[in-house]
């Protein structure tokens, strides 16, 4: 299965290019995000279902950082991804490293897109 189209915005070889790129120096921050997520590395395209938690998670810091009142649909998802982040965590700190993670990913991707381009 091509998970790579579950990327709807972006050009799928673009995309597929920017992610492995990105999976050199990333690989160790995907596993981690997916071992949190219980996504198991094993599974076809695992790479692109973390980078799509963390593209979601950055609308996610969209419209929490936005001043307009977002529609029940967004608030819902944000909550879902929330609870998926924290789910057997036990500290604060262990749910911001994986945000930090999620950050991070989603930032280098967007960077590296646009450079491919």
């Amino acid at each position: 299965m091509n998970r790579i189209t579950l990327l709807q915005d972006y050009d799928e070889k673009r995309a597929r290019e920017a992610l492995n790129l990105l999976l050199r120096d990333r690989r160790n921050e995907f596993r981690e995000l997916a071992a949190s997520l219980r996504i198991p590395p094993t599974s076809d395209d695992w790479e692109v279902i973390v980078l799509k938690f963390c593209l979601d998670f950055e609308d996610c810091f969209t419209t929490w950082t936005n001043s307009e009142e977002p529609d029940q649909n967004k608030a819902y998802k944000c909550m879902t991804i929330m609870r998926e982040m924290v789910r057997g965590k036990n500290y604060i700190h262990e749910l911001i490293h994986l945000q930090d993670i999620a950050y991070n990913l989603y930032t280098e991707f967007h960077q590296t897109y646009k450079r491919i381009g």
